[in-house]
């Protein structure tokens, strides 16, 4: 059998408020990597070497292959650097990963990826569907992007892990797992500027706190 590809693909999903500004970037962010794909898990490899897979919570390692314009790149990351991915062995719901899921080496080495959520799929994590290409199997990972010079949150993201298997019904996927495979991964930001009280909010808390201080002022007197 053979796998034509493991894609993992981000979108980092921004909260829509109306006090927000209408301004916002987009970032690209692209890895290489090797993992091994079971029936629930996903453990990743040492690349470009492949094997030793670790298990979960153990880590593996990626190389980065895109850098646009954004977050990533203004923290410094690069093309060619290495950083370290944590192995996914989780079921739906709430994520409890010890550390962060996802890290860079040396630029970036302040931002970190934290997985919080695993939704449900047709089976378990997962959703698998027969193509003309060949059986795809793949699930999502929530989580939020953490800054460690700030220490706050930068953004929320959704991954999506995706493999395509050259040939192969869903039927003869789950037969021959688990398989070893290299990935390619891209991650999508839409980081929006932290909000701003509009104009109504602040007049309606400065008349409130006028209305605590007149209330004080009469009890002072009386």
């Amino acid at each position: 059998m053979k796998l034509n590809r493991l894609l993992l693909s981000s979108s980092i999903l921004a909260l829509a408020v109306a006090a927000l500004p209408c301004s916002a970037s987009t970032i690209q962010l692209g890895i290489n990597g090797d993992a091994q794909v079971g029936s629930n898990y996903v453990d990743f490899g040492q690349y470009p070497n492949g094997a030793p897979y670790t298990p979960a919570p153990g880590y593996g390692t990626f190389e980065v292959s895109l850098v646009n314009s954004g977050v990533f790149a203004s923290a410094g990351v690069t093309t060619g650097e290495f950083g370290n991915i944590q192995s996914l062995n989780e079921g739906t719901g709430a994520v409890t990963l010890p550390s962060a899921f996802m890290t860079f080496d040396t630029g970036g080495s302040n931002l970190q990826l934290w997985a919080t959520n695993i939704p449900p799929g047709a089976v378990g994590p997962f959703t698998l569907t027969d193509t003309a290409d060949g059986a795809v199997a793949s699930f999502n990972v929530d989580g939020y992007i953490w800054d460690t010079n700030t220490g706050s949150k930068v953004d929320t993201f959704t991954g999506t892990f995706s493999a395509t298997f050259d040939g192969q019904t869903v039927a003869d996927l789950f037969t021959n797992l688990p398989i070893d495979t290299p990935f390619s991964a891209t991650f999508t930001a839409t980081v929006v500027p932290v909000s701003t009280p509009e104009p109504v909010t602040s007049l309606l808390l400065g008349v409130g706190l006028l209305g605590v201080g007149l209330v004080a002022r009469r009890k002072s007197r009386s």
